[in-house]
C-alpha cells in the first residue's frame, strides 16, 4: 500500500514545529532540502562533478543548510513560503561550497608570489606590443616596490588569480572588509604611481583590452 504524501504545512506549522525541535519536522525539511539541492545541482552541474557524485556532494550542503535554518529561524518574516525561504538558504550554501571547491585553502605564506609575466595579446600590432611591454614593466615595478608585502599578496591572489574575497579572507584569517580595504589601498598606490609617470590607471587598463588599438 502506498503511503499518502504528507499534507502541506503552513508557515506557522513549520516554524512552530521546528522551534519545538520536532524530529518529524526536521526530517521533513531535510528531505525537501536534499531533494531540492540534488535537482538544482543536476540542472547546473559544473565540470568535475560526475552525475553519480551529485547526491554525495550535496550532503554537506544539506547539513549546513539545516544549521543555518536553525540559527536564523527567528528571522523568518513570513513574507514568502517557508520552504522558499529555506530553498534560498540552501542554494546559497551550495554555491558557496562550489566556490570553495575551486580553491584549496592555503597558508598565508603560500599566497606570496611573483607578479605574472607581461599579459601580451595573442597577436597585437608591433607598436601596440611594444607599448604593452613597456607599460607592464612599469606596473610590475610598482607592484613589487611600492606596495607592502601584504598588499602585494592580496592583490596578486584576488586580481591576478581571481580568488574570491571571502575565501582569501579565510586563508589569511582576516575579515572580508579588511581584504577589500587592502585591495582599495593597493589600487590607490598603483594609480598614484602611474599618474606620476604620466599614465592614468584607466588608460593602462584600456591598453590591455582585447581589440583596442
Amino acid at each position: 500500500m502506498t503511503t499518502p504524501p504528507e499534507p502541506e504545512r503552513s508557515n506557522v506549522d513549520w516554524v512552530t514545529s521546528l522551534r519545538a525541535d520536532s524530529e518529524a519536522a526536521w526530517a521533513a525539511i531535510r528531505q525537501q532540502v536534499q531533494r531540492s539541492l540534488v535537482g538544482y545541482l543536476r540542472r547546473n552541474r559544473p565540470a568535475g562533478i560526475a552525475e553519480g557524485q551529485v547526491e554525495a556532494f550535496v550532503e554537506d550542503a544539506v547539513h549546513d543548510t539545516l544549521v543555518t535554518v536553525r540559527a536564523k529561524l527567528d528571522t523568518f518574516r513570513h513574507d514568502s513560503r517557508f520552504t522558499t525561504w529555506v530553498y534560498r538558504i540552501a542554494v546559497n550554501v551550495l554555491l558557496e561550497q562550489l566556490r570553495r571547491r575551486r580553491w584549496t585553502p592555503r597558508s598565508p605564506d603560500s599566497l606570496d608570489g611573483e607578479v605574472p609575466d607581461w599579459p601580451l595579446d595573442e597577436a597585437p600590432a608591433p607598436d601596440r606590443a611594444a607599448f604593452q611591454r613597456e607599460l607592464w614593466a612599469r606596473i610590475k615595478q610598482i607592484i613589487e616596490t611600492e606596495l607592502t608585502a601584504h598588499q602585494r599578496r592580496i592583490l596578486l591572489a584576488h586580481v591576478f588569480h581571481q580568488q574570491p574575497l571571502d575565501l582569501l579572507a579565510t586563508d589569511l584569517g582576516i575579515s572580508r572588509d579588511a581584504v577589500y580595504k587592502t585591495i582599495h589601498d593597493a589600487r590607490r598606490k598603483l594609480r598614484a604611481a602611474l599618474l606620476a609617470g604620466g599614465v592614468s590607471l584607466e588608460d593602462a587598463l584600456k591598453a590591455f583590452e582585447r581589440g583596442s588599438s
